[in-house]
């Protein structure tokens, strides 16, 4: 069992799928372009920079880049396809095969304890990984926080170091973090405890970018992806929290319900660099570590990248859950990874006329859609939603679309959507508060009837009888095929 960060790694490099990188690095934007290339090149291997002057703290990278090491760090047999995974990913998310962490006395991620005037950020290789960002990023923390009736939630939120402790949070209200920050506030509180995590056991960064219930807990659910074996966690030094015992580094202190500060931009997973953002304030109180601890990042933007090969499954999953219990006559569901979330492609068994529409419809009221999704496509169950050419021919065949496509008109939703139109910025920069206003498409790509207001006959799709076809492949190797 992978309990760590370091047993991983030992396990890639065992496995040849690991580089040490021993030459000095000579900044951020070095290493955010080796890591850019690697995404060019397929994936590559995960990566130790092991001389990142002038500290003496190694940084690790890539830890997701490819399908086999996301496959890994869930416990999946290597080699199968993105939809095979979807499927044993809904497996896992069954709440009851998971178990509730166990705390331990003794932790490696404690240590070394850093605490008030001994607290400094710059002590960790968090750098500017883009000459265009707005400053040095820590881009893999796992941010937690308890709320009395949520209970514990762990989400990953880039975090832009202002000074030596203190950071940005970037935890908007359609974000879990964002609504236990909005019940401390209601609550009275002028500072929620938090804590982040850097450098964990791969599993638990797969549980925590991946949608549950908010009253479920990412560390319970991080046990189905570690052959339910339950997570080892320590209470803090300074919080009344528990974080991972496995840690490389934790970080402990307070995120603001008053202050906010200017933050970003930032070059973001959606592929853009996203304008500055009022953001709350996270003020470091401790720092506790191993006595040789490594510092994980990841850089955005790439198709498939690092971070949007952690986060494709989990969504994917996470999509096809909420789809199946909102979309009658569902065959399928599915996110294409280059749509960055902001497509979402359904198949349907058609019933009746009409009903390609009413999925939109219903679609449109599943939460990942109504927070995220641009574009909703509708197919028939002939269709694979998964291949895109299928899909590209049925868009091409069976859309009309002074017809068939809907415009819903401009609602609320995530932030950081980069085709919103309706992004205010008179009163400022955007706040972490803030929704954009954005319009929502509907395709009805399903075949139509004449029922449906067709004045010419249904379209009959071209395919052999299934009996001679099914002979055919019986007697294959008679037509001396291999």
């Amino acid at each position: 069992m992978i309990n760590s960060m370091g047993q991983f790694l030992d396990l890639l490099e065992s496995r040849g799928d690991l580089v040490r990188v021993r030459r000095p690095m000579e900044d951020g934007h070095e290493i955010f372009s080796v890591l850019w290339r690697l995404t060019e090149m397929g994936g590559g291997p995960a990566v130790v920079f092991e001389d990142v002057p002038p500290w003496d703290i190694p940084v690790v990278s890539n830890l997701f880049g490819t399908l086999d090491r996301f496959a890994l760090a869930c416990g999946f047999e290597p080699g199968l396809t993105i939809d095979a995974y979807r499927d044993l990913f809904l497996e896992k998310m069954d709440p009851s095969t998971w178990q509730a962490p166990v705390e331990v006395s003794d932790a490696p991620c404690q240590e070394v304890v850093l605490k008030g005037d001994e607290v400094d950020l710059g002590q960790l290789p968090i750098l500017r990984w883009h000459p265009d960002d707005g400053g040095p990023y820590i881009t893999m923390p796992l941010v937690i926080a308890e709320d009395p009736r949520w209970g514990v939630n762990a989400s990953i939120y880039r975090m832009m170091v202002y000074n030596r402790n203190q950071t940005g949070m970037m935890c908007n209200i359609f974000q879990d973090q964002g609504k236990y920050l909005t019940r401390a506030r209601e609550r009275g509180l002028e500072a929620m405890p938090c804590a982040v995590a850097i450098g964990l056991d791969p599993a638990v960064y797969v549980a925590a970018v991946t949608k549950i219930p908010l009253q479920a807990s990412e560390l319970d659910f991080a046990s189905a992806l570690r052959g339910g074996n339950p997570l080892e966690v320590v209470k803090a030094k300074t919080l009344d929290l528990m974080v991972p015992a496995q840690s490389e580094i934790v970080l402990e202190g307070h995120v603001s319900t008053v202050e906010t500060r200017l933050e970003g931009p930032y070059g973001e997973w959606m592929g853009y660099f996203e304008e500055q953002m009022m953001l709350p304030v996270f003020t470091v109180e401790a720092v506790t570590m191993r006595q040789k601890p490594s510092f994980l990042m990841t850089i955005e933007g790439p198709e498939m990248g690092d971070a949007e090969v952690i986060r494709m499954i989990p969504q994917i999953a996470s999509f096809t859950r909420q789809a199946k219990a909102r979309v009658s006559g569902l065959k399928d569901a599915w996110v294409p990874p280059a749509g960055r979330n902001y497509m979402v492609i359904l198949s349907i068994n058609k019933y009746h006329p009409g009903w390609g529409k009413s999925a939109i419809y219903q679609a449109f009221g599943i939460p990942f859609v109504a927070a995220s999704a641009n574009f909703v496509i509708v197919v028939d169950a002939d269709i694979d939603v998964r291949d895109w050419n299928q899909v590209a021919w049925a868009l091409s065949t069976r859309v009309d679309p002074v017809h068939d496509v809907i415009i819903a008109p401009p609602t609320g939703g995530y932030v950081l959507n980069p085709a919103a139109s309706q992004r205010d910025l008179q009163f400022g920069p955007t706040q972490a508060t803030d929704v954009v206003m954005g319009s929502k498409i509907g395709i009805d790509a399903t075949l139509k009837s004449p029922a449906e207001g067709r004045r010419r006959p249904a379209a009959k799709v071209v395919r052999p009888r299934v009996e001679a076809y099914e002979k055919v492949v019986a007697q294959w190797k008679e037509y001396g095929f291999e």
